[in-house]
């Protein structure tokens, strides 16, 4: 976006694009896409923000505060997606 410019675009479209360019690989980007997906509830991403999260916190090891907040979230947004059972 060029210097100056103003993005009117909604928030929730700004943090799916901004996701969509990075790679989920710490306990910080876990959360903050478990997050997403439950903003996201009702699109098409949101599920796929889930799993993404999801996947991703199985190759993270467990035992911060980090760990713990992220989980807490991922457990929320599995609830609130209505995903019933862990994948």
């Amino acid at each position: 976006m060029p210097w100056g410019r103003k993005d009117e675009r909604a928030a929730l479209e700004r943090a799916l694009e901004a996701a969509a360019g990075l790679k989920v690989g710490a306990w910080t980007s876990v959360e903050a896409i478990a997050m997403l997906a439950i903003e996201a509830q009702g699109r098409p991403e949101a599920e796929a923000l889930y799993e993404s999260a999801r996947r991703a916190s199985t190759s993270l090891a467990a035992g911060s505060w980090d760990s713990i907040r992220a989980l807490t979230w991922l457990a929320r947004a599995r609830r609130e997606l209505g995903l019933d059972a862990e994948r």
